[in-house]
């Protein structure tokens, strides 16, 4: 199969239709002016005070407004008392710290400094923000350089609402994160040419290198299929569940980011012995379902897999051929094992948070 690839840079040939299309989108979607305001505290780490304000900027732009340094988005759960995986979001700004800013005397690649500066943070601010969310949760953005600390409120869904009950996502190929592994500010610059395809009802851009999947731009991607032996039995019956007859199809846990929900969908296949396959390959026929996975989305059915079309742009080999047409493969949105990951997130998401 050979894919398409989307270029990071100068010489895109249809650059322009790029940016109609996310202006397009944003327009559409409200994210370029949200109905709510945001609220932002900023920490300076030489003097420790906090100065507030509130903003018309999205968590996108607010991210978009840094230059360098590290980021991790979170979410509430229980009406915004608590924070969904706080220590995993604090163990995550500790590695970024490390991998990707100098090392400092205050230790900052410590989850521990994480834990002192913003327990108090998010109680400040979600106390503050709560009003405006009075019938939602909040996703919390925070962004760190050498200097400051900065921390994002806002609505989790936004005007445009939560995402639907299934999604379709797009395959491209040629671009991949430099380090996996860091939440960096440059990888939010980098991705932003890829956002201007995620044109409705596309919700997710997936990163392949043509033979085998990688991560979603803002999410981590799974398939399933089925065992090549099983003995299929449904629940209530007193037998064998269903979603065990089925794998959890996954890229390797050292070539992508290993994002809050991926951690617990790992998990939880752990607890109900499902066997979980590293094997990213791009066997489309073979796979019966798939899903993305997200603080915002927690565990988001695919229905529809679109790869090529006009929105890439140049050929693997830098050539000028025109893209191939695009392709729809259709994946089962109702998949047992896809329902029985997204419902076990759901379930578990309050006793795996933390209260604030």
């Amino acid at each position: 199969m050979h894919l398409q690839r989307v270029l990071l840079g100068q010489g895109a040939k249809d650059s322009s239709s790029i940016v109609a299309k996310q202006l397009q989108r944003m327009m559409s979607t409200g994210a370029g002016h949200p109905s709510k305001r945001s609220l932002v505290l900023d920490y300076d780490y030489a003097s420790g005070s906090v100065t507030e304000h509130t903003t018309d900027e999205n968590a996108r732009d607010f991210m978009l407004g840094g230059e360098t340094g590290i980021y991790t988005s979170m979410r509430t759960v229980s009406g915004g008392q608590r924070v969904f995986l706080l220590d995993d979001h604090l163990q995550r700004l500790g590695d970024s710290h490390r991998m990707v800013l100098p090392r400092d005397a205050a230790r900052r690649d410590d989850p521990a400094y994480w834990r002192r500066v913003l327990l108090p943070l998010l109680r400040r601010g979600l106390a503050a923000f709560g009003s405006e969310c009075p019938d939602e949760e909040a996703k919390i953005t925070v962004l760190a350089d050498t200097g400051a600390a900065r921390v994002h409120f806002t609505c989790l869904y936004g005007p445009e609402g939560p995402p639907s009950t299934c999604c379709w996502v797009r395959f491209v190929t040629g671009v991949r994160r430099e380090n996996p592994e860091a939440k960096s500010i440059r990888w939010v610059h980098q991705r932003e040419v890829l956002e201007a395809l995620l044109v409705p009802p596309t919700n997710e851009v997936v990163l392949t290198d043509g033979k085998q999947f990688y991560e979603g731009i803002s999410s981590n991607f799974f398939a399933t299929r089925k065992r090549e032996t099983t003995t299929t039995t449904t629940t209530g019956s007193g037998g064998r569940p269903e979603y065990l007859d089925y794998q959890l199809v996954s890229a390797p846990r050292d070539r992508v980011l290993l994002g809050t929900v991926m951690k617990l969908v790992l998990r939880i296949c752990d607890r109900d012995g499902i066997e979980v396959v590293y094997d990213p390959e791009l066997d489309f026929g073979r796979w019966s379902g798939a899903f993305v996975t997200s603080t915002s989305r927690w565990v988001l059915p695919v229905g529809t897999i679109v790869v090529g079309g006009a929105d890439t742009i140049s050929n693997d080999d830098g050539g000028d051929a025109a893209p191939s047409p695009a392709r729809q493969y259709r994946v089962d949105a109702d998949d047992p094992l896809v329902a029985h990951l997204r419902e076990s997130v759901r379930s578990m998401a309050a006793e795996n948070s933390t209260k604030v």
